[in-house]
């Protein structure tokens, strides 16, 4: 498994797509937030589960549900492991690979968001063995609590299959990455401004910096837009930026210059060693 992180959507999203596309079987689950004046909170969360078919198709269902725990890293957590739980329930007893659907399987949210339903045929819940998930959290989410009460959740339960945390991925955009690595204004989780925005109170700069430290693995997108402004150049015209990178991250962390070359079994293979090349 893959916990993907990240301080802006754009990148955020850029790279669990390529992610999930060098991974035919991958299982990917992502999670973002919403306005809603409506609950307590004032935030949704929702959360978007997509499997692969044996017809070579992807199955994707997504769901809202409202913040009501202590803080959105519990909420998240809590909702990964439920989801997980039923996926992997579900394979075991035989749903979603062809089989017969056991009579006594009941239908409830968590399912039906699966696919995995009482009433649903055979034929729609023919689903590849998944092979890897990955687990995208929302934008400015610090991926170590995750990591840590799922790996405690592996171990003290039966999940009839082996799970574990190949990599805490880091998704970075270069694309005015320095704009946001300097920026002490609030951290941007959903919306473009005050009117329609949702918003950490911590600063951007400090998300930036922490996302990249904790994580095991830093992904980069190569510059294709603005790029670095002229502030950040050094005397030579040369930007700096992949220098911050290396310099806040983790002396162990794997980098790689260009997430695109990165295939999603490397990262799983990370935890016992396997090198991600430096492109």
């Amino acid at each position: 498994m893959v916990l993907l992180t990240g301080a802006d959507r754009l990148s955020l999203d850029a790279v669990a797509f390529s992610l999930a596309d060098s991974c035919p079987s991958v299982c990917s689950i992502a999670y973002d937030v919403r306005p809603n004046a409506a609950v307590e909170s004032g935030l949704d969360i929702v959360r978007t589960v997509a499997r692969p078919r044996a017809d070579g198709l992807t199955f994707g269902e997504s769901e809202s549900f409202a913040l009501e725990e202590c803080c959105m890293s519990c909420t998240v957590k809590h909702d990964v492991g439920r989801v997980l739980k039923s996926i992997c329930s579900a394979f075991a007893a035989g749903v979603g690979v062809g089989s017969e659907v056991p009579p006594r399987i009941e239908s409830n949210g968590l399912s039906d968001a699966m696919g995995v339903s009482a009433s649903a045929s055979p034929e729609s819940l023919s689903f590849t063995m998944t092979e890897a998930f990955l687990v995208s959290l929302p934008v400015g989410l610090e991926g170590s609590l995750v990591a840590q009460y799922l790996t405690d959740l592996f171990r003290l339960d039966d999940w009839r299959m082996p799970l574990f945390i190949g990599a805490v991925a880091n998704a970075v955009g270069l694309d005015e990455f320095e704009e946001r690595f300097f920026d002490d204004d609030r951290l941007c989780l959903y919306g473009l401004g005050e009117e329609d925005g949702v918003y950490d109170e911590r600063s951007t700069g400090a998300v930036v910096s922490c996302l990249i430290r904790e994580s095991s693995c830093v992904l980069e997108l190569p510059v294709v837009g603005a790029g670095c402004l002229v502030r950040h150049l050094d005397a030579e015209g040369e930007c700096r930026c992949r220098d911050i990178i290396r310099a806040i991250a983790g002396c162990d962390a794997l980098i790689c210059e260009d997430a695109h070359t990165v295939n999603l079994m490397e990262l799983v293979e990370a935890a016992s060693g396997a090198m991600v090349p430096r492109v």
